[in-house]
């Protein structure tokens, strides 16, 4: 089928190989073409002037993991390993893919792929070679643990992390709009400041670490049919000032690491497909489809996001759907997508995804949709989710939890 697209167009040499001959050829092939065709794609996209994609003049960027499903084969059985849960082992082998994103346009800074037993935190580390000076980095709890905390610091880039509610950083000194600094360290050193906050006797502790702001708030959901919802949030920044970077501002922006997950939805579900499982029996062959993924993403992103930067729109207004579909009509038709840097897409391509049907709202409604597992094992798993319901007209409001003087 792919092959039939590919030569659709007028003027093609119309060959037929068998389905064995592309396959030994994808073989002779092998992942490192697509590897260093994505090398050269990946990176930032957002121009100085891209609607929604600076924060006083910060860049926002986003990194998280995600899994992906491979055959069940003893070749990616034993190079991937599988998930071991409450209710057993999973049926399928899985990589482990982390990514580096530009919030803005959901584009692909970096991307680290490999076995599920690496753990997140080390892929996080290789991601650090794409971080520089004038990014805002935005993390979820599972980026924890100091030797993570100093290397991403020692890039330039500044971080805005959520923390777990069972650490709580030593208060060195509050600040005036209810936040406080306090330092990351190693867990012994921490020990010692924790025991010289409380007291404050003496000369504080000389430790190693990164100086850090604490911000403490608590998000309220309210819906129209009464229904409410509390959260507490804890986040840490290398952002010290709390004049030039205040902390209710920061607290909003953290909701721009969704965007990561939204960038997962769009490789897994619209471009991969709902439910689908890589079929290579080979761990190249995983690794050649997963960066084929990446590639073909990555090309749609920047072209989404050079057609949204040329008319001054935000780029999430822009169907990746869309953008996918219409650039498949371009190879078929043999007319050609662009996804240079500096190159302009098609005519075609940019009036097809700028079509006011196809663009989604400047405003999207506020909602919260309930994190479920979609395939469930039995009919009586997960009970316990299908009572929270999604809020779709709701009013979130963040009140920051001021610190006590000392």
């Amino acid at each position: 089928g792919v092959w039939a697209s590919l030569v659709a167009g007028p003027d093609i040499a119309d060959v037929d190989p068998s389905a064995a001959a592309l396959r030994h050829a994808r073989r002779r092939v092998g992942s490192a073409p697509l590897v260093e065709l994505f090398d050269q794609l990946k990176g930032v996209v957002a121009g100085p002037d891209a609607v929604g994609a600076w924060w006083r003049g910060l860049r926002t960027v986003a990194w998280d993991g995600t899994a992906i499903h491979v055959a069940d084969s003893a070749a990616n059985a034993a190079y991937c390993g599988r998930v071991v849960g409450t209710n057993g082992t999973g049926g399928f082998p899985l990589i482990r893919l982390s990514a580096l994103v530009e919030c803005g346009t959901r584009a692909l800074i970096d991307a680290v792929a490999g076995p599920w037993k690496q753990p997140e935190q080390e892929q996080a580390r290789v991601l650090c070679r794409a971080l520089r000076p004038g990014m805002l980095l935005m993390a979820d709890r599972a980026s924890k643990g100091f030797e993570l905390t100093r290397t991403t610091a020692a890039t330039g880039a500044h971080l805005l992390w959520r923390i777990s509610s069972d650490r709580v950083p030593p208060v060195l000194w509050p600040l005036p709009d209810g936040t406080y600094l306090s330092m990351a360290t190693a867990p012994n050193e921490r020990a010692r400041l924790a025991r010289w906050a409380r007291h404050r006797r003496g000369v504080p502790p000389q430790v190693e670490g990164v100086t850090i702001r604490v911000i403490e708030a608590t998000v309220l959901v309210r819906a129209r049919d009464g229904r409410m919802k509390t959260s507490e949030l804890r986040l840490i920044t290398t952002l010290l000032d709390h004049e030039l970077y205040p902390a209710g501002e920061l607290a909003v922006l953290y909701h721009q690491r969704w965007e990561v997950e939204t960038s997962y939805f769009g490789l897994k579900v619209t471009l991969r497909g709902s439910g689908r499982v890589l079929r290579s029996h080979s761990v190249d062959g995983v690794r050649q489809e997963l960066y084929g993924l990446l590639v073909i993403y990555q090309a749609a992103r920047r072209i989404a996001a050079d057609t949204a930067m040329d008319a001054g729109i935000d780029p999430d207004r822009i169907s990746l759907t869309v953008t996918l579909r219409t650039a498949r009509h371009t190879v078929v038709n043999a007319t050609g997508a662009h996804a240079d840097p500096g190159r302009p897409p098609t005519p075609q391509i940019r009036a097809a995804i700028l079509h006011p049907r196809e663009l989604g709202p400047k405003r999207r409604r506020a909602r919260i949709l309930p994190r479920r597992v979609k395939r469930t094992i039995s009919n009586y798993a997960y009970s316990p989710t299908r009572k929270d319901l999604p809020m779709l007209d709701i009013k979130i409001s963040i009140i920051l939890n001021p610190t006590s003087p000392i």
